[in-house]
């Protein structure tokens, strides 16, 4: 996310960047869900491995379907945390531009 100061030293989010961020994290939770599939897929496929072989793909399979669902909701949490920050700013930018209207009506 492009964040920059303004000129009393704040930082200030790029609505434009923070879109962009959001679409890449978007494509991300994507990539990461067709791994997920993928991976239920693999583990079907062992069921009919004989041995410990099919056993430890079908754990490792498991663990990290774990670990990238882990991801997945990390990756939503951020997404969430920009889309607050922008609107806060928003609001911020919103009240500024009313006081200063309301200023210049009574001045």
């Amino acid at each position: 996310m492009m964040a920059f100061r303004d000129s009393d030293g704040k930082i200030t989010i790029d609505e434009i960047a923070a879109d962009k961020d959001i679409k890449q994290l978007r494509l991300s939770i994507s990539k990461m869900e067709m791994a997920v599939t993928q991976l239920k897929e693999i583990q079907i496929q062992t069921e009919e491995f004989s041995g410990n072989t099919g056993i430890r793909i079908r754990e490792s399979a498991a663990e990290l379907i774990k670990e990238i669902t882990q991801s997945i909701q990390a990756t939503e949490e951020t997404i969430g945390r920009i889309q607050t920050a922008v609107a806060k700013y928003q609001q911020i930018d919103k009240d500024l531009k009313n006081t200063m209207n309301t200023g210049i009506r009574q001045g």
